[in-house]
């Protein structure tokens, strides 16, 4: 009897798992370790020799044993002193803390609750045990979601380890880089395995801190008294409203799937260069402009929107900023979390300006690839209609003069299809080419090297798999600024 009772609390936590009330993320190979340990449970030692925990309900007078909460009648009668093991006491947290069993308001309120995110390895340990417990004392499983979360080991590999040396304090990151910072590094690292502690990582985060500082700053010391808003008719403006609706989404189910780090590094990414290099570096002039209003509203949207995907991942640095955003505000942590707007999707708009970023690019390349002074001036024709928009941006943040007619003389190089680059007296022709053709020369040496290297069967079985790598990504590159030079 007690064995049928015993597997039908295995079967019931079983099939919480099979059926999707309790789903593990990543399902592979997480959900298997879990069923693997409830169909192949074998039993364990429940009693422990500790301060605390719950005494074990077992009696003791003479030959004579009982088992319940009170001793039975009679005297003589001793407890055994031993507490149950800590797992028993950690399976009845989800709903022991809520004050159960009586029927408490916290009980109805909290329990079940939704997420519980732990490491591999104490699945069985608490994750099964927690399961079992639910729904054997309460009907209900703990929770819908269990997240396995990495292990952070030590920069060289090992676990972290205060007798080892291994440990690295929290609190001495805090105090170098920021919480913002560690938090950001922490979950840019995370992974269904098990990974190295990088502080790279964290710098990344404290360089993001600041960068998102110094954005804000500089929106808000210049935008107009406007509420935010999406309606514009400026081709950067749509561009950036419609490229925020798409990360709004990807970034959602990125946190509904618990893909920290995608999100996390999506978010870096998209903030650092699609909002801070581009737009608003196209979008400056206007703000400085005194009639700003239109633009001043289309970035406090911009910024609203930022602040409220970047808050899980940098709560602090957000919630200040938050702050400071004109009008009634409550608190970022109350507020709600964005829905993407799919009307505001603008594949026209994004077309544009991926055209703008690809030619301003291929002209900076250009001027990288011949070494030219920031201040050398450049001269340029468009070759497809359409595109005369561009002109302005191109005269700011590539020093190219656009001219119309057609081109008087040589052409130095044409960019993305679109624009001939024409001498000028700080561009040579023949100085120009010979520059190119050396760099040209260089690059398609440095990509026989590379191709012969990762030919040899040897280096790439033998080297290290991040040297290898990033031989890779040096051919990709050498690869790709030989097909930029034309």
């Amino acid at each position: 009897m007690r064995a049928a009772a015993v597997q039908s609390r295995l079967d019931a936590a079983t099939a919480a798992a099979e059926d999707g009330r309790v789903s593990f993320h990543p399902e592979r190979p997480w959900k298997g370790v879990y069923l693997d340990w409830l169909e192949n449970i074998r039993p364990w030692c429940i009693s422990r020799q500790l301060w605390w925990g719950h005494q074990l309900p077992v009696w003791y007078r003479g030959d004579e044993t009982y088992v319940g909460v009170e001793a039975p009648d009679g005297d003589g009668w001793e407890r055994d002193p031993d507490v149950l093991d800590t797992w028993f006491s950690s399976g009845l947290w989800p709903f022991a803390t809520l004050g159960w069993p009586s029927e408490t308001p916290q009980l109805k309120s909290f329990y079940p609750t939704d997420v519980n995110s732990t490491a591999r390895d104490i699945i069985f340990l608490w994750v099964a045990r927690m399961v079992m417990f639910g729904i054997e004392l309460t009907g209900e499983v703990p929770f819908s979601d269990v997240n396995i979360h990495s292990v952070i080991q030590a920069p060289d590999g090992r676990r972290m380890s205060k007798s080892l040396g291994t440990g690295i304090d929290p609190l001495d990151l805090i105090a170098d880089h920021g919480a913002d910072a560690l938090r950001f590094g922490l979950l840019a690292m995370s992974s269904a395995q098990d990974v190295r502690f990088n502080e790279e990582r964290v710098k990344q985060g404290r360089d993001l801190a600041n960068k998102l500082w110094n954005a804000s700053r500089l929106i808000l010391l210049r935008v107009a008294d406007v509420s935010p808003s999406t309606e514009s008719t400026v081709v950067e403006d749509r561009w950036i409203v419609s490229r925020l609706e798409h990360l709004t989404r990807r970034v959602t189910e990125q946190f509904d799937g618990f893909r920290f780090s995608n999100a996390a590094l999506d978010l870096y990414g998209a903030f650092w260069s699609e909002l801070c290099d581009w737009y608003l570096e196209l979008a400056k002039p206007r703000l400085y402009e005194e009639d700003n209003e239109q633009v001043s509203a289309v970035l406090l949207w911009t910024l609203d929107r930022t602040l409220r995907l970047l808050h899980p991942v940098m709560p602090f640095v957000t919630e200040e900023i938050w702050s400071l955003m004109p009008g009634e505000r409550g608190l970022l942590a109350a507020g709600d979390w964005p829905t993407p707007d799919e009307s505001k999707f603008d594949e026209a708009a994004e077309a544009d300006v991926e055209r703008l970023i690809d030619t301003i690019t291929g002209v900076r390349r250009f001027r990288d690839d011949l070494a030219a002074k920031p201040s050398a001036q450049l001269r340029g024709r468009f070759t497809t209609a359409g595109d005369e928009w561009m002109t302005g941006h191109l005269g700011r943040l590539a020093r190219v003069e656009v001219i119309d007619g057609d081109a008087d003389g040589q052409i130095l190089a044409t960019v993305s299809g679109r624009l001939q680059l024409l001498p000028t007296a700080d561009f040579d022709v023949d100085e120009a080419q010979r520059q190119l053709a050396a760099k040209r020369e260089f690059l398609t040496a440095e990509i026989e090297r590379a191709e012969k290297k990762l030919a040899n069967q040897r280096f790439v079985e033998r080297a290290p798999a991040d040297v290898v790598d990033d031989e890779r990504r040096k051919l990709d590159d050498y690869r790709e600024s030989l097909k930029s030079l034309g």
